[in-house]
């Protein structure tokens, strides 16, 4: 156990001093994030920025936040080096056991036409226009980048190292010399320089400086630089480093030598002692990186263009807390309650003064015009004159908030109130004043002022509108002469933490809404949307033209002449939450931190700064797809995550992506968090995307191009149109078979009905025919006989008896026969017999019979029942009126309105009281309700009056005296239908 712990203090020791060493540096090289690996072979930065990493752990991206890790399940060892890019932006690399791989798409591929089995070393490769060329122990392996097809060239020679040239790829392997220049064979070289029996190993740095191509020799420790004239390969000159070499790296200014104790700059003399570092390169931001053999991955951050400023006389444990510009000057506030005018020209403090005896932090400090200001320390507010260097306490006002003035006023917000400050005693000012705001606050003659004790945060005074703005308990009031009144923005309250007038605009810094200006003629809202880092600001500060805002996110400014947010100046590498207060002096701007004083040059940024994003890929359901399969997602593919990526190192935690998931309907932009880079959305609905993300760097503004992810989440199955299509399908066959089975029952259910209808109406038409030609003469011959027996002498009473029954029987049996016989089913025949019928039986009286017929008469055809019914209904009222009424006339009219029949028969009698009528048969015919009940069956109607006579109608519906059958035939459709299932035409 006591052998481990030294051997982990024997690690840990000498990283310390290490670490140590490297912090005593003015710009130091240092750890760069934890990397977890102490042994990194190679670094690369690709053309979008991001570092690659190679290491015993494989290979790794960083992009300042995220480090990604790539493997391969073929991949039998993970140490690996040689990274290169190619013109379709894949990550090549190879391992120490000799398989080549390559990155695209997140997806690390095997390259399985190099034969890594065959090899006895691990390969060297380099990138010759748009081939991948690699050393290998039969030629040389050339691979096409495009086609990704590869083939070994010159006959199985042995090839160790290789380095690119401007024209062609000079190539070593066992002490022979060789160029390839993209034809399929080798050009052999002769050499020219010091013999080359002093080394075990050979190498080629993979990239020539200006056509020099640079060699190490190990463990001599020397490097040759080398050039191609014709067919030679020149020794120009050789350096002794007299210890391993590590690797030689070319970057297009400089060459660098790694060696196990020191690397050494061949073009600027720098050294880095004492790393054991085996490549160097150069992000976009400048900053410098280093792979390590034994301390992993390292980086120098370029130099901050910020600089401490140490004022002197201050003690060594007092921070500056607040600051303020004074003829080219700074009255500085700190922490201690010392107020100190200092002069950074001349690096001198003017004077230095302690505001109370109680040491209380000067945390506000404001000029209000000529050499006064007004210094607020935690307890206590001060009114100071930095000429004559007199200090007053104002007695009344407690903890100062924010100070704003005018010729005339100072306007104080304090912890114990609102207060308003008369420059001189004067009663019209202070009529003027108190007539300004509408009376609303209160005077003090003792202390000539106006006050209104509410607990005030901020204050400006808006001269425009002769209004004072206040943020009482956060909430902002507008005080002018119709009192005060809460300051509305969109129909709500504004709640506010600072306050400030500039170029005739009031502009806002609210608590969660970002900054309003507040114009003559509206409200201008600039928020996240517009470009602004901060939805809550705490401080705004005037420097010259420029409003500096200090918020929860980094710092920003924003011009006033130009109305906007700028991002064209170069900032310190310094977080917004730090800085509690600012000001300019000349061409520096100085700031307050939580770490001193600092100050840097207002200076314009150089060059293109501007960041660079990128989509790295896009995992639905927690699945890694490419962008060309991502396009059209199912409805159960609805939890989205992008992952941005953004090369940025120096502040990387400061960036956020601002980002918009666009729908038809919907384009509102949201932030991540600093320093987040993906992006997730879960359970989308089904419908048509836009995703729009662009990274914002406080310092250097939004990225120079928006990343645009179009997709769609396609509707669930069931809401396909291809399903809607097919249940509509589905749908409409089952109402064609349920149609077609209803047509073919209706087909059946009608050939048995019409079998029915005529077996009946032959039966009926054959009882007809038997009554007519059978009983009908048999009945004749009885009444004959018995009119030939009445004649007789003593002839018995009976037979006029038997007569008369047998007249009746055969008025009877020819009413039968009428009603049976099938060609008498139909209106007009009914209407005709009823006619004839009537007269016959008025013939035998002195009653004048008149009848009156429709002049059409509806082919209907009408049933049995309700034809015998309807006659013997006009019957019977006929006979009635020819039994009771002692009429002289009758008539009978038939009239066809509409869909009914109307049938009234009207005499001259004595009328009928419908109150003495017979309700019941009489043994003659029916009562007046039979009647009634007989025309209710028929769902007719029947009216009974009395004038001059009986008049009495029956009006009868078409429809219930019409024979209920079947269509006698089937419309168009049903007959294509019946023929195209082949049914029965007869139908």
């Amino acid at each position: 156990m006591r052998k481990l712990l030294l051997f982990k203090f024997s690690l840990v020791v000498p990283f310390l001093l290490f670490c140590a060493s490297l912090c005593a540096q003015q710009n130091p090289i240092k750890p760069a994030f934890d990397f977890p690996t102490k042994e990194v072979y190679d670094l690369h930065v690709d053309k979008h920025g991001f570092i690659w990493i190679a290491s015993d752990f494989g290979v790794a991206r960083y992009d300042g936040i995220n480090c990604v890790h790539y493997s391969n399940p073929n991949q039998i060892s993970l140490g690996c080096s040689n990274l290169l890019e190619d013109s379709y932006g894949r990550i090549w690399f190879n391992n120490f056991n000799g398989q080549i791989f390559y990155i695209d798409h997140e997806k690390v591929n095997l390259l399985e036409s190099y034969d890594y089995k065959k090899e006895g070393n691990y390969p060297r490769m380099v990138l010759f226009g748009n081939q991948l060329l690699a050393t290998s122990d039969h030629g040389l392996f050339v691979l096409d980048t495009k086609t990704l097809t590869g083939k070994y060239i010159g006959d199985s020679t042995y090839t160790s190292s290789l380095a690119v040239m401007s024209k062609q790829v000079l190539i070593r392997g066992n002490n022979k010399w060789y160029a390839y220049n993209g034809t399929p064979t080798l050009k052999k070289l002769s050499y020219k320089g010091d013999d080359e029996s002093k080394g075990i190993v050979y190498a080629l740095a993979n990239k020539a400086y200006r056509d020099t191509a640079y060699m190490l020799i190990n463990p001599a420790g020397v490097v040759k630089k080398l050039v191609l004239q014709n067919d030679t390969v020149k020794q120009v000159s050789q350096t002794a480093y007299n210890t391993f070499i590590n690797t030689i790296t070319i970057t297009p200014d400089n060459q660098w030598v790694n060696t196990n104790g020191s690397s050494y700059s061949l073009n600027t003399g720098e050294e880095i002692k004492g790393l054991n570092l085996s490549c160097t390169v150069t992000d976009m931001e400048g900053n410098r990186w280093f792979s390590s053999l034994y301390h992993g991955l390292l980086i120098q951050y370029k130099k901050d263009i910020a600089h401490k400023t140490t004022i002197p006389g201050l003690d060594a444990d007092d921070l500056v807390v607040s600051l303020r510009s004074y003829k080219n000057q700074l009255m500085l506030g700190t922490q201690k309650g010392y107020l100190v005018l200092y002069d950074p020209a001349s690096n001198k403090v003017n004077f230095k003064s302690k505001l109370a005896a109680i040491a209380a932090p000067i945390n506000n400090l404001a000029w209000v015009g000529g050499d006064e200001f007004i210094a607020a320390s935690s307890v206590a507010t001060y009114r100071v004159n930095a000429l004559t260097k007199t200090i007053t306490e104002l007695t009344s006002i407690k903890t100062a908030k924010q100070f704003c003035y005018d010729s005339e006023k100072i306007y104080i917000a304090s912890t114990s109130g609102l207060y308003v400050l008369p420059r001189q005693r004067s009663e019209a000012l202070n009529k003027q004043i108190a007539a300004t705001f509408g009376n609303a606050l209160k005077y003090s003659e003792a202390d000539n002022n106006f006050y209104l004790r509410m607990r005030a945060r901020a204050i400006a005074y808006y001269p425009e509108q002769a209004a004072l703005f206040v943020t009482f308990k956060n909430t902002l009031y507008k005080i002018d002469k119709t009192g005060m009144n809460p300051f509305l923005f969109n129909g709500q309250p504004v709640y506010a933490a600072s306050l400030a007038y500039l170029g005739h605009r009031l502009y806002v810094g609210t608590i969660s809404n970002g900054m309003l200006i507040v114009e003559q003629d509206g409200i201008k809202h600039i928020s996240v949307q517009n470009g602004l880092f901060s939805k809550s600001i705490f401080k705004l500060k005037a420097v010259d033209k420029n409003l500096w805002i200090l918020g929860s996110g980094p710092l920003q400014i924003f011009n006033t002449e130009k109305r906007a947010l700028v991002d064209d100046y170069e900032f310190p590498d310094r977080n917004a939450s730090e800085v509690f207060d600012l000001d300019g002096v000349g061409q520096s701007i100085y700031m307050v931190t939580s770490s001193g004083l600092d100050n840097f040059p207002l200076v314009k940024s150089t060059g293109d700064k501007k960041l660079k994003n990128y989509l790295l890929y896009v995992k639905v359901n927690n699945q890694a797809v490419e962008e060309s399969t991502a396009r059209k997602l199912s409805y159960a593919e609805n939890n989205i995550i992008f992952n941005i990526g953004v090369p940025a190192y120096l502040k990387a935690k400061d960036i956020y992506i601002k980002y918009c998931l666009a729908t038809k309907g919907d384009s509102t932009w949201q932030t991540t968090e600093p320093g987040e880079r993906s992006i997730h959305f879960s359970s989308l609905m089904p419908g048509k995307y836009t995703l729009k993300a662009i990274a914002v760097d406080p310092r250097v503004g939004e990225a120079g191009s928006v990343i645009n992810y179009s997709f769609t989440i396609q509707e669930p199955w069931w809401r396909s149109t291809a399903f809607k299509l097919a249940l509509t399908l589905a749908a409409a066959l089952a109402i064609f078979y349920g149609y077609v089975i209803m047509l073919r029952k209706r087909l059946a259910l009608k050939r048995a009905f019409d079998t029915q209808q005529q077996l009946i109406l032959s039966e009926r038409q054959r009882i007809a025919s038997e009554m007519h030609d059978d009983i009908g003469p048999g009945v004749f011959a009885i009444q004959n006989l018995a009119n030939k027996a009445i004649k007789h002498e003593n002839a018995a009473p009976e037979l006029h008896q038997i007569k008369t029954q047998v007249v009746e029987l055969s008025a009877k049996i020819h009413d039968v026969i009428w009603s049976t016989n099938v060609g008498n089913d139909n209106l007009e025949m009914l209407l005709y017999y009823i006619h004839v019928q009537i007269e016959k039986l008025l013939e035998p009286t002195e009653i004048v019979f008149d009848s009156e017929l429709p002049d059409e008469i509806p082919a209907i055809k009408i049933t049995v029942q309700s034809r015998r019914t309807v006659y013997l209904l006009v019957k019977e009222i006929v006979h009635n009126a020819i039994k009771h009424s002692q009429a002289t006339t009758i008539q009978l009219r038939t009239i066809i309105e509409g869909d009914k029949l109307l049938i009234a028969v009207n005499d001259n009698g004595v009328g009928i009281d419908a109150a003495q009528a017979p309700t019941k048969g009489d043994g003659h015919g029916m009562g007046l309700g039979n009647m009634r009940s007989r025309v209710e069956k028929l769902n007719g109607e029947l009216s009974i009056q009395n004038n001059h006579g009986a008049h009495i109608s029956i009006k009868i519906p078409l429809d219930e005296l019409r024979v209920v059958e079947f269509d006698k035939k089937l419309n168009k459709w049903q007959s294509f239908v019946a023929k195209l299932l082949r049914l029965p035409a007869d139908v």
